[in-house]
């Protein structure tokens, strides 16, 4: 399992020595997912050739001079309809995301400039990938998650236990499977954050070494620890955050377990994310002792604040490929707890910057909540998007080299 220190290695550390070359790296995306910060950082580095959107560019924060491009009416006609339009008198999700990128990929492919790589995400690329077969240009397939058969394996008992059908099986039908089963075959390479995802891709037949496993970041002007609260007592309150969307796939019915096996009325829970309504029957048969408020959606800056104004962060989903909210606590000092689905669970140590239990183990996880109750402690590290940047260059650089001697 690939476990990234507090720094990567020397080489990473320091900004990547640029080869007279200048190596050039293009990604595409509708949305401004994980990429995005990727690309903002390699930009700052040089090493980004272009950035293709599908938001507008007046959404997007910007690098100065970021060689950007966008296409985005399909991606604002897509969520205007979600957003404004009642569920009965649209289209399904699968057909209006399905129209969504679509659209996108065909117009990456009839813009595609040369680049050494580039980057797209499955399920919205396949014919950006063909043409840059025909370009020469080695293609990458980013996986923000593991693949979607694994997914939903993993919650169709979980949406059975409510009586509802899996979440997203709407958006996994066959010409969906078939499309992204076209674009790994035409993928040069993937790139994923986790070795949980990369375990997923190789048991799918995906080769070991085509893998690259590379963590996210976080945006040190937003995530930061300045300004943190002094180290609780250990008679103080405990302030547990959980920061996601309360979904089942997110595991909240085993933290309100935890806290009623614990049962620690000193304690507290501050749930920060959109509430599914699929978490309705979990959240009401909670009857634990500790306080717990749902607090709804809050911007970054706000999450932040309640990251340094908390004791400890529990991630205890039953799926999930990195688990961002993670790295951006780190950031912030916060100490993480993470179930063992938790692929940024790679960079935690346990019981030094967080602790790691078994997935749907409510009772190993109140262990680690007493742990970190009776042990408090910030935490610190250096956790930008800029040795991730650097990281890659150097993989791409070394790819290329091993290209050009083949």
């Amino acid at each position: 399992m690939d476990r990234l220190p507090l720094a990567l290695a020397a080489d990473d550390e320091r900004d990547h020595a640029r080869d007279p070359r200048k190596l050039r790296i293009s990604i595409a995306a509708t949305n401004p997912c994980h990429v995005w910060d990727l690309a903002v950082e390699l930009h700052r580095l040089g090493g980004l050739g272009a950035y293709y959107s599908g938001y507008p560019k007046w959404k997007l924060r910007q690098s100065g001079g970021m060689p950007l491009r966008s296409h985005s009416l399909r991606t604002l006609v897509t969520y205007a309809m979600y957003e404004k339009i009642p569920e009965r008198f649209r289209p399904s999700n699968q057909t209006l995301f399905r129209w969504q990128d679509d659209g996108f990929d065909r117009w990456v492919a009839r813009v595609l400039n040369p680049a050494d790589f580039h980057h797209g995400i499955p399920g919205q690329c396949r014919e950006a990938f063909r043409r840059a077969k025909d370009l020469g240009i080695r293609t990458i397939l980013n996986h923000a998650t593991g693949p979607a058969e694994n997914l939903a394996a993993l919650l169709k008992p979980e949406y059975e236990r409510v009586g509802l059908p899996p979440a997203g099986s709407g958006g996994y039908d066959a010409g969906y499977l078939d499309r992204v089963e076209e674009e790994s075959r035409l993928a040069d390479y993937h790139c994923c954050a986790s070795s949980i995802v990369r375990g997923q891709l190789t048991e799918r037949g995906v080769q070991e070494g085509s893998v690259l496993v590379l963590p996210y970041g976080a945006d040190p002007a937003v995530w930061h620890s300045t300004g943190r609260k002094s180290v609780r007592r250990v008679n103080d309150s405990l302030k547990i955050l959980f920061a996601g969307q309360l979904s089942l796939r997110k595991g909240l019915r085993f933290l309100l377990t935890a806290l009623e096996t614990a049962d620690r009325p000193d304690w507290s829970l501050d749930c920060a994310g959109p509430v599914l309504d699929e978490t309705r029957k979990d959240r009401d048969a909670y009857r634990g002792r500790s306080p717990v408020r749902y607090l709804g959606p809050l911007a970054q800056a706000d999450l932040a604040t309640r990251m340094r104004e908390s004791d400890v962060l529990v991630l205890p989903s039953l799926e999930e490929g990195f688990g961002l909210v993670v790295v951006q606590a780190l950031a912030c000092g916060l100490p993480c707890i993470v179930s063992s689905a938790v692929g940024a669970k790679d960079l935690i140590r346990h019981r030094e910057n967080g602790s790691i239990f078994t997935s749907t183990d409510s009772v190993s996880l109140a262990e680690e909540l007493e742990y970190w109750a009776g042990n408090p402690r910030p935490v610190s590290g250096v956790w930008s998007w800029r040795e991730p940047a650097n990281r890659l260059l150097a993989w791409s650089e070394k790819m290329l080299t091993a290209t050009h001697d083949t």
